[in-house]
């Protein structure tokens, strides 16, 4: 073998593992997906559990504690969305009343100020319809495998995660054996940091859900908005979806003051989010959150993009946690240490000094 290989060989090999790397990761998404949400939820619940040990309780009734707590938790918000979901549900047709009622003054000034007739618009209304009953049985086929994927994996999340909590002591022992030249301290010190920067910035998160879903709840309540509470706090989970998860839960409301109420309404709501989204990201987080996950926002946007691209919904929830581990772990290997600065905040630069 080559001691000293050249710099294209080098470099070609490090294209192709990352290459190689980057199929594995598409190819078994499924499974990867799976096993990183339980291994992030478990790094949260595992300072209870530890908490839990050290009063005598045994690993594993320690981590059944932890894992029922927090099912109940969820169960207590899915109990809470579907109760304001079936009273939506309930005044559906009235929804259906009001909007038919905008639609038709929509099609009034179609045809009043763009020359676009009735017959015309009910013709291509018509063929979109006619489209769409075509394909119903894909859209209604692929909506069941997704929803039975979705619980499947909702069942499987809580197993791995006691795996993960049970094993921890056994899963830090084979890092050991697969890094025999690293340095013990430094490895515990990549563990340790690790779990403090997904627990800092998960806990920060929820953190900030919960006074988005505040602040949106008394936005569209005060705006006259059906269901505030429901849209409120639905904005607020999909905050767990950097930047544009909030846009996402905000949508339906929009729409439905849109239809129902009046076109100043949705604007109405449309820049009660922004404003709520601005102070959110530049006070709210940065209080909250600081500079636990130190990551710049153009890595951010990056991390999110390819995670997108990658794992879907699923890699723009797992973008920024996993960013700050790989950061972790690159500010505590020397020979990684430049890419960690590179992913981390730009330090400030001191008053006086010339920018190059």
């Amino acid at each position: 073998m080559l001691q000293n290989p050249p710099y294209s060989l080098r470099l070609a090999s490090v294209l192709i593992s990352i290459t190689l790397v980057i199929v594995g990761l598409y190819w078994m998404q499924d499974l990867l997906i799976l096993v990183a949400f339980a291994m992030i939820l478990a790094m949260v619940l595992l300072p209870i559990c530890r908490w839990l040990e050290q009063k005598g309780l045994p690993r594993s009734l320690s981590i059944a504690i932890c894992l029922v707590f927090t099912v109940a938790i969820l169960i207590g918000i899915v109990f809470l969305l579907a109760f304001q979901l079936i009273e939506f549900a309930n005044d559906w047709p009235l929804f259906i009343k009001k909007a038919e009622t905008w639609v038709s003054g929509l099609q009034s000034f179609l045809s009043r100020n763009l020359n676009i007739s009735r017959k015309k618009q009910m013709l291509e209304l018509s063929n979109q319809t006619i489209g769409l009953l075509k394909n119903s049985g894909t859209i209604l086929s692929t909506t069941f495998s997704t929803l039975m994927h979705s619980v499947t994996t909702l069942i499987l999340i809580p197993i791995f995660m006691f795996f993960f909590l049970y094993y921890r002591t056994f899963f830090a022992d084979f890092l050991s054996k697969v890094f025999p030249s690293a340095n013990e301290e430094t490895l515990r010190g990549i563990l340790k940091k690790t779990g403090e920067v997904v627990q800092d910035y998960l806990v920060g998160l929820l953190v900030v859900m919960l006074v988005v879903a505040c602040a949106n709840s008394i936005g569209f309540w005060w705006i006259g908005v059906d269901y505030p509470i429901f849209f409120g706090i639905l904005t607020g989970l999909l905050l767990i979806i950097p930047y544009i998860g909030i846009w996402v839960g905000a949508a339906l409301p929009i729409i439905l003051s849109l239809a129902t109420l009046s076109p100043s309404h949705a604007l109405a709501v449309v820049a009660w989010v922004a404003a709520v989204q601005f102070i959110e990201a530049n006070f709210v987080t940065p209080l909250v959150i600081g500079s636990k996950v130190s990551i710049n926002p153009m890595v951010a946007m990056l991390a999110l993009l390819g995670g997108e691209l990658l794992w879907g919904i699923s890699g723009l929830i797992l973008a920024i946690p996993f960013t700050a581990i790989i950061k972790v772990i690159f500010d505590h290997v020397p020979a990684m240490q430049p890419y960690g600065f590179l992913l981390g905040e730009a330090p400030k630069r001191v008053k006086g000094t010339k920018a190059p």
